[in-house]
């Protein structure tokens, strides 16, 4: 079989069981089986595969058809420009959590001094690891109840930060093992409400953490226990950063005011969805 026909053969098993985006992940499990770039696969349409591969590949297809996520395939997903791992039972880095990123790299941007930042629900360690890539100034905490989830952020931290010392693990329920202060308090919190899980895409819905998703009957549970503890863990002026659901920027802010936070914005995301919300404590100022 000519690799194009394979290629159409899996793109019609992928739209036959309601894929979204079934031509792309088709090629993508094509180039994780094979190594082969998409230039590659270009110039070899019309070569001959072999029955072995063949049998290889359709049978990762059968593997997608039921819906299990390309990236825990795959075992792998591309985060501000790093490659991290990924894994069953931790939460796939999405490109949309890169705004979260990007803002609190914004805020630092001009610090004269090394920054502390305490990546709160890291999950696969996706925030805190690629903002201490991309921010050699800083020192970074990845805290997570999750056993799953920690393992596989001092994974990631193994094999993108192998011989820096800046970052630390911890697996703690939220603040219980947290020490000292930060500049910085970045999460990415389990916003959803409990209601909308059965309603989300079958990838989400079925294989991805609840543990990670579930933010209680109005997804704002995890946002107000950190909005009033951060207090105790935050330096002088330091921002509490969130990401948020498309519908939750104003209860965030309203819980931002409450607990004595200012300088509080909205940032979209590349799709012009409220995406992320932060806010300043002034130690001064709530004396």
């Amino acid at each position: 079989m000519k690799l194009c026909e394979l290629l159409r053969m899996g793109r019609d098993r992928l739209e036959k069981s309601d894929v979204p985006d079934a031509d792309i992940d088709a090629d993508i499990l094509w180039q994780y089986l094979s190594g082969m770039n998409r230039m590659d696969m270009i110039m070899a349409r019309e070569d001959d595969v072999d029955d072995d591969k063949s049998e290889a590949y359709m049978k990762l297809i059968e593997k997608r058809s039921t819906r299990i996520p390309l990236q825990y395939i795959t075992g792998e997903q591309n985060f501000m420009g790093y490659d991290f791992d990924t894994a069953e039972d931790v939460l796939i880095p999405r490109m949309d959590t890169e705004t979260l990123v990007e803002t609190a790299l914004k805020l630092v941007k001009d610090a004269d001094h090394n920054v502390d930042v305490l990546d709160m629900c890291c999950g696969s360690g996706c925030i805190g690891v690629s903002f201490g890539l991309w921010n050699k100034n800083s020192r970074i905490v990845l805290a997570d109840v999750s056993e799953a989830a920690i393992g596989l952020a001092r994974r990631n931290v193994a094999k993108l930060c192998a011989g820096d010392d800046r970052f630390e693990v911890v697996r703690t329920d939220l603040f219980e093992q947290i020490s000292g202060k930060y500049d910085l308090i970045l999460s990415n919190p389990p916003y959803i409400r409990s209601d909308v899980i059965e309603t989300l895409m079958p990838e989400v819905r079925e294989h991805e953490p609840h543990l990670a998703l579930d933010g209680t009957a109005d997804g704002l549970y995890f946002y107000r226990i950190i909005v009033d503890k951060a207090r105790e863990y935050i330096k002088d002026e330091g921002y509490v950063v969130f990401e948020i659901g498309n519908d939750q920027a104003e209860d965030v802010q309203y819980l931002l005011v409450d607990s004595g936070y200012d300088d509080i914005h909205v940032v979209q995301d590349l799709s012009g969805n409220d995406r992320v919300v932060y806010g300043r404590y002034d130690r001064e100022d709530n004396r």
